[in-house]
């Protein structure tokens, strides 16, 4: 990676499956003063290595034009957190989800279980519509996204299957042929638990960045104009005085200036006895003063702090991609357009070779959603996201996602005495 390059953080919105992220990533990578670009699916995040001067207007313009949106984050600035992103996305799902369930059950029942009549008939239509077009509306959505920028993705093939099941069925209501409602049903339910199910396990890799923040002080005793002062550690800036009392952790990064003291800094470095400190020694965020008052001058603050940088080591690893997550990535990319194609060659074939238009539907709607390929998109990124994120719980942290690959080579690991790995 060269030098000269400054390093961009987007959120992204929009995206909704793993080939998402591998058209934006492309779009990208493609723009002028573009370097290399990943595109995070379940940290819902890109980042860019750009040249100097390079138009991130653009850039966003670019992205806009398939369909997503994407919004540069200024250094510092604070972001809502992955965990609460992740909560709000679960209880969206879950809503989702429920009521879904609530319709497809008696839609079943009124399919498989009993008497067909002209009333079950309908009420099928009328159970079926609201799951199809109102908790299924996130699929159709993106759907028309991905074709308008002809990039047909793992959505689309949801779309396609429960659109097709229901537009047959609509017909075949009408004609007195059998019916598919629950067909279109069970497919947005069964898939929105999927969706829910991965809220959920993209939440809990993602609270242990938020675990992490939380060890910072929550304020600082800072000197000014010869009084002390609480506030907040953001509000401090290098040069600032702080007065650390026995006990209390210390708020920011700096040296001490005054005092002598112990310090537990074992979230830090893994040593589990205090370690002996005095005027000009470095002192770290989140670490614990044991004995002594001490005065601490301010050097870092901020995103610059060592437990800043220790979440930003987390928050790369979990952004980057192993190369099992590329092979996925481009395999996604190709495999829907290909199931689309294969889909209707089925219908034709079944149509040629049964005559029926129900027979053909059905064979050609399970091609599309047997094969959703969605757990080969997401399955890699999730599982490098949770084994990260539990990794940081342990304390042990990821450089970046390509050390799960090489872990598997390590015949030999040595440790120093106080349980850090080396």
């Amino acid at each position: 990676m060269a030098d000269n390059t400054d390093s961009i953080t987007f959120d992204v919105e929009g995206m909704t499956c793993a080939s998402c992220a591998l058209r934006i990533e492309r779009v990208l990578g493609k723009q002028d003063g573009v370097e290399s670009a990943v595109v995070n699916f379940a940290g819902q995040e890109a980042r860019a290595q750009v040249a100097p001067g390079t138009d991130v207007d653009a850039l966003r313009a670019a992205v806009d034009r398939i369909g997503y949106d994407i919004r540069p984050l200024a250094p510092g600035e604070t972001r809502e957190t992955p965990t609460e992103r992740y909560a709000k996305e679960v209880v969206y799902q879950r809503r989702n989800v429920l009521l879904a369930a609530l319709l497809t059950a008696p839609l079943m029942v009124l399919s498989m279980a009993v008497d067909e009549t002209t009333a079950t008939r309908w009420w099928q239509l009328v159970l079926s519509t609201p799951v199809v077009f109102i908790f299924g509306a996130q699929f159709h959505k993106a759907t028309l996204k991905q074709v308008a920028t002809l990039g047909p993705a793992m959505d689309t093939l949801i779309s396609v299957g429960s659109l097709a099941a229901w537009g047959y069925s609509v017909w075949a209501l009408l004609a007195d042929e059998p019916l598919f409602f629950e067909t279109a049903g069970m497919i947005i339910t069964l898939i929105l638990l999927g969706r829910y199910f991965e809220a959920r396990a993209k939440g809990r890799a993602s609270h242990a960045i938020t675990k992490l923040l939380e060890l910072g002080a929550r304020q600082a005793r800072v000197i000014r104009q010869g009084e002390e002062v609480m506030v907040d550690p953001l509000e401090l800036a290098p040069g600032d005085i702080v007065v650390v009392l026995p006990g209390e952790k210390v708020p920011v990064d700096g040296v001490i200036t005054s005092g002598r003291s112990t310090l537990d800094e074992s979230m830090l470095t893994g040593e589990s006895m205090p370690i002996d400190h005095e005027p000009g020694d470095r002192v770290f965020g989140a670490t614990v003063n044991q004995q002594g008052r001490i005065e601490v001058e301010v050097t870092h603050v901020g995103p610059n702090t060592a437990l800043a940088q220790i979440v930003r080591l987390v928050e790369d690893a979990q952004a980057t991609k192993a190369p099992v997550q590329r092979l996925a990535d481009r395999i996604a990319g190709v495999f829907v357009p290909a199931v689309i194609a294969i889909a209707i060659v089925v219908f034709i074939g079944w149509m040629i070779g049964s005559g029926e238009v129900s027979t053909a539907l059905r064979n050609s709607v399970a091609v599309l959603i047997i094969a959703c390929p969605c757990a080969l998109g997401l399955a890699t990124p999730t599982a490098i996201m949770v084994g990260s994120g539990r990794g940081a719980e342990l304390g042990v942290l990821f450089k970046d996602a390509e050390v799960f690959e090489r872990a598997r080579s390590i015949d030999t690991v040595v440790f120093d005495k106080t349980g850090t790995l080396t």
